[in-house]
């Protein structure tokens, strides 16, 4: 399949906000280059087979947004007796990403699919920047391929149990060099493309003939989001129905006609973000800056950056200090916004924006975008811990907070011992080996050396209650603590994940006493693990202290404090090293060190697609 990439107009950023992405993003300067590469090397290629563009149709519009929320809010899990004809898994960029960032993850899904390992070969012909063209959309064998392969080996027709739908991975592009236009924008785009992409992909199986009747088809739909990508997807959730056309086309021929009735089903499987902030970065800098640095960065970086960073908050707050917020954003946006217009941005309408719309705040308070995430069956998130990850620190990626009591269930860790850790009997330590496994976060009771820990928190009908408030408390943490329980209380999955010995600068221990108890520590002391413990009945002791459902419990306020910083100082380039990315050769080789996770990654999810 072609690799053509969609180019925006304008490919030129802005003066402030390429200053402000220096101080921001590590190595931002190089991805405002590095973004449209892919682009640039596809199209100087005349002779492969051209890609459709998933990206120019707008379908999104053309639904009743009244009707989507109504599909969302009646779903259902499908009966066992459903089986969809296709796993699509949707990977998508982060901010001046493209979508090269995420191929090694698409590598480790085609290993995966396709039980093969890789031979190593970094020589093999590429036409997209370093990824070859085979390998951007991976497909297991279908029914039709099943057949086939039995008739022709003589062994007869194929046997229901022997069918396993697709799995098609595809790397979206809409957003590659526009980035910068809101998440509003980037995940409507994103939206139009997720569907143009299933119809498409589903009408050209159905003309190589893997069709068996006139029913409805049903597909399953998966996202990996990293970072800004993350909120993209989250965003999109909210515009995409679970019923779509198999045809845009009205023509009036009969098989349009056939086409055009006939839907597909879309049915939500698993969605997972690596380093996404999910509370925004206002308030969760690596080093904490003033609300009105905050402002003058946030507004430089565009309608993106105003959204990181909440900046439309301050125009619903009353306070002195709000105001002197909102007026400097305003200042700073109206420097910026002839400069944009000249780049051709024209998605970035720096003058009619809605000031009072802060979308971190709404995708996650308001039912619009909680409900269509909440019919996900499993939700995951990748956090980098011990201050690794300049761009999206551990608190936003697994939207932790200070005062919230929110509890995680611990499922699986590196300090854990291999029955388990917990001091359970074997009935306890089955159960729990159980349900890690099928939650796709241990094999055989263990997990990789380089996740700290992987905890779970339980659907709840409402958001938990608060460990404790802080008097005085202002409007901004108020909010930040409610949005951190919301999202908790959809349940998830969050995978914190160690990136100090792949990081390729050397870090410096800390002299003793600026170490701080990590999640390492906290999960020893709850495990019973004391090297200090001797003596008659101390085995004892700590089993009995294991054994409690109380010690693998452990809150958001634990994890947020736990989590902050380890014992070493690091340069923090977790960020981009935890994806493997390699959205440019230089990237590839800077990141290599972080595939084992996105090993992990692709593992966990082709184990549990077909569950």
């Amino acid at each position: 399949m072609g690799n053509s990439q969609s180019q925006p107009n304008g490919d030129n950023v802005d003066t402030a906000a390429a200053a402000t992405a220096a101080i921001y993003g590590s190595g931002s300067e190089v991805e405002s280059v590095d973004d449209n590469s892919a682009a640039s090397v596809a199209e100087s290629d005349d002779n492969k087979e051209e890609e459709p563009d998933y990206t120019k149709l707008d379908i999104v519009s053309t639904f009743d947004s009244d009707m989507v929320l109504k599909q969302h809010t009646s779903y259902s899990p499908p009966s066992s007796s459903i089986t969809p004809s296709v796993h699509y898994v949707f990977l998508v960029h982060g901010w001046l990403g493209n979508d090269l960032e995420m191929s090694y993850l698409a590598e480790a899904f085609d290993k995966n699919i396709s039980g093969e390992e890789e031979d190593g070969d970094d020589n093999e012909q590429t036409n997209d920047g370093g990824l070859p063209a085979t390998k951007r959309v991976k497909r297991s064998r279908s029914r039709v391929t099943v057949a086939l392969q039995k008739e022709a080996a003589g062994s007869g027709d194929a046997e229901e149990e022997d069918f396993h739908p697709e799995i098609v991975v595809h790397s979206a592009k809409c957003n590659v060099g526009k980035t910068h236009d809101g998440i509003k924008n980037g995940g409507t785009r994103l939206a139009n493309e997720i569907i143009n992409f299933i119809q498409s992909d589903t009408l050209k199986r159905r003309e190589e003939g893997d069709s068996e009747n006139d029913d409805d088809i049903n597909v399953t739909f998966s996202l990996v989001g990293n970072s800004l990508g993350g909120l993209y997807s989250r965003y999109a959730l909210s515009k995409i129905p679970y019923e779509i056309p198999l045809s845009n086309d009205t023509n009036d021929d009969e098989d349009n006609s056939s086409s055009s009735k006939k839907k597909i089903r879309l049915l939500p499987n698993i969605f997972c973000t690596t380093a996404t902030p999910h509370l925004g970065v206002s308030q969760h800098t690596y080093l904490p800056i003033p609300r009105l640095a905050e402002t003058i960065i946030g507004t430089g970086m565009g309608a993106t950056g105003r959204d990181l960073f909440r900046l439309n908050a301050d125009a619903m707050n009353d306070g002195a200090a709000a105001k002197v917020n909102a007026a400097a954003a305003k200042t700073v946006k109206r420097l910026t916004s002839f400069r944009m217009l000249q780049g051709n941005n024209a998605n970035i309408d720096v003058e009619n924006e809605d000031e009072s719309d802060c979308v971190i705040r709404n995708m996650c308070l308001d039912e619009e975008f909680l409900v269509p995430l909440r019919n996900f069956r499993q939700r995951i998130a990748y956090a980098n811990a011990y201050g690794t990850d300049f761009q999206v620190p551990c608190q936003t990626a697994a939207f932790l907070n200070d005062n919230s009591g929110v509890c995680h269930f611990l499922i699986g860790g590196r300090c854990l011992t291999n029955d388990g850790g917990l001091g359970e009997n074997a009935e306890e330590g089955a159960e729990r080996k159980r349900s890690s496994d099928e939650e796709g976060d241990a094999e055989e009771g263990a997990v990789p050396p380089f996740v700290v820990a992987v905890l779970r928190t339980d659907q709840q009908s409402q958001t938990q209650s608060p460990a404790r408030k802080l008097s005085g408390q202002n409007v901004a943490s108020d909010d930040l603590l409610q949005m951190s329980q919301s999202l908790d209380a959809l349940g998830w999955t969050k995978v914190f994940v160690d990136m100090r010995d792949s990081i390729p600068v050397p870090g410096l221990r800390k002299p003793s006493w600026m170490c701080t108890n990590s999640l390492d520590d906290l999960i020893k002391q709850r495990e019973g693990v004391n090297d200090d413990s001797e003596g008659e009945g101390s085995d004892e002791a700590k089993n009995k202290s294991r054994g409690t459902n109380s010690s693998r419990l452990l809150t958001s306020q634990d994890l947020s404090r736990s989590t902050a910083a380890g014992d070493s100082i690091n340069v923090p380039l977790g960020h981009t090293v935890m994806v493997a990315n390699s959205k440019s050769e230089a990237y590839k080789q800077m990141n290599f060190q972080g595939r084992p996770v996105m090993d992990k990654l692709a593992h966990d999810i082709v184990l549990s697609l077909d569950e």
